[in-house]
């Protein structure tokens, strides 16, 4: 008796949950669409791309737009299905192998999972876990996964997270309406990294990336997926592989247009916000959505119409070159009209002072030219007859160091040598401080002198800084950013 009350006290609350579960489930279970895109190029007729998991049926719906309180139904509307299928852009993130039956099972699940892609019209990209390197092949193809595939053996890695983070970071934000998967696969059911996983999911979000983490069950893979808003697949079991499958298929299944006109017929160049509710008795929760119009939509959807676009734009066009020929005729005509002033006629005395006048300005610019040029020879010749003080040589070298490390001595063979950072300069120094073009040495008749090229960092001589040009002597130290060049001449 004591037996029987004690199995039915211990069923009686697993009833109850089962009940309130039936119940409740319909409340709570997930809309069969996902919103890809709204037309309204055609208003009040709209279009909407929404993509359907499982089969629709196209009876028993009802559309209904609801503008501030107020709710409408539509009368007509219809279901179109698109031919193509919807592409599928995978970014699969694989560990390196340990074995060659982990490389062979690999490659055969990247390789199965690239052909899904390329089946549906999309592109895929494969990462290789590794702490010290950073392993993508973009745009891989199914054919190249075989036994011939240069798969990089890597250390298993110790921080996933941080492999993934730089993977996400790598790739561009979607904008599009299209599928882009990060699909991550790991053998590992604890990560040390776990604490970032947080800032990790906010980055895929931010991305608009749909995540799938195939891994042992761990609470860390299930931490990620709830925050990232993803879906999960446990590694140890071969039904998870169906599903993965199966849901990379509807997912790459056609899309669904629904069309049907606005019962409220509203101004395109008024802004208003309308709320979509499409519901079913056979579909569960009612899928809802909104719009907006506004002046500004309205007027960038009327541009981008190629039919209007064209037309304005040649128009414009023309405008513009009708512009400049009306000014280009416009300058000339000017130009003729001064010219064919009347001019007064001028006396032959008049004539005569000016020509005279015009002879003697002549004669004394060019005298004075002509002897200003003389002069500057003059001067020219001069400085090249004075000496310079210093000490000529006959040969000369830089000896460069860098810390602790001294190079070849460099011979000062040309009249001119530039130092810098450039590699068009005769001295290349390799040091970020140093400028372009940073210094340079002449040689003028055995004098070497130093010129400072105008540097950020300057040009020291022998610790004091270089404010003029100056002739080097035997030993002289030249400071260039944080290297150091020696001066060594032979007489």
């Amino acid at each position: 008796m004591e037996n029987n009350l004690r199995k039915r006290l211990f069923y009686f609350p697993k009833w109850i949950f089962l009940l309130v579960y039936l119940l409740w489930f319909p409340l709570f279970a997930q809309s069969p669409f996902t919103l890809r895109s709204i037309d309204l190029q055609s208003y009040p007729q709209v279009k909407v791309r929404l993509h359907v998991n499982g089969v629709l049926d196209g009876s028993g719906f009802t559309v209904s737009e609801q503008v501030n309180e107020t709710v409408r139904l539509t009368d007509t509307f219809h279901w179109d299905k698109q031919i193509s299928k919807n592409p599928i852009y995978l970014t699969i993130s694989i560990p390196s192998y340990s074995n060659a039956e982990d490389r062979r099972w690999l490659l055969n699940l990247a390789s199965q999972l690239v052909k899904f892609s390329e089946q549906s019209g999309g592109h895929s990209k494969l990462h290789i876990q590794s702490d010290d390197s950073f392993h993508v092949f973009d745009r891989i193809r199914s054919q190249v996964l075989d036994v011939s595939f240069p798969f990089p053996k890597e250390n298993p890695s110790q921080f996933p997270i941080r492999n993934w983070e730089r993977l996400v970071d790598s790739l561009p934000k979607d904008h599009s309406t299209e599928d882009h998967i990060l699909l991550l696969v790991s053998f590992s059911k604890e990560w040390p990294d776990r604490f970032e996983i947080p800032e990790f999911a906010k980055r895929i979000r931010d991305k608009n990336l749909k995540l799938i983490v195939l891994s042992p069950n761990s609470l860390e893979a299930n931490k990620l997926v709830s925050y990232a808003k993803g879906d999960f697949y446990s590694i140890a079991k071969q039904e998870s592989f169906e599903s993965l499958f199966n849901d990379l298929k509807e997912r790459m299944s056609p899309d669904w247009i629904l069309v049907y006109d606005s019962p409220w017929k509203l101004s395109l160049w008024k802004e208003n916000e309308i709320s979509v509710t499409l519901s079913s008795p056979t579909s569960g929760n009612p899928f809802e959505f909104s719009y907006e119009i506004s002046p500004f939509q309205t007027f960038y959807r009327t541009l981008s119409d190629p039919l209007v676009f064209f037309p304005v734009s040649l128009f414009l066009i023309l405008l513009c070159l009708a512009a400049l020929y009306y000014l280009r005729g416009f300058e000339r005509t000017s130009n003729r009209e001064v010219a064919a002033l009347p001019l007064e006629p001028m006396s032959s005395v008049e004539t005569f002072e000016r020509k005279d006048e015009l002879a003697v300005y002549d004669r004394m610019y060019g005298e004075t030219l002509e002897k200003a040029a003389r002069e500057r020879e003059i001067a020219l010749l001069t400085k090249e007859k004075e000496s310079l003080p210093g000490t000529s040589y006959t040969y000369a070298v830089i000896q460069v160091r860098e810390g602790s490390q001294l190079y070849e001595p460099i011979p000062l063979q040309w009249d001119e040598m530039t130092i810098g950072n450039f590699e068009s300069n005769h001295i290349v120094l390799h040091d970020p401080s140093v400028s372009g073009l940073h210094a340079k040495i002449k040689n003028r008749k055995g004098k070497y002198i130093l010129f400072d090229c105008v540097s950020e960092a300057g040009v020291y001589l022998n610790g004091r800084k270089l404010l003029r040009p100056k002739v080097l002597h035997h030993l002289d130290e030249i400071q260039i950013g944080k290297t150091i060049l020696t001066f060594r001449g032979r007489y």
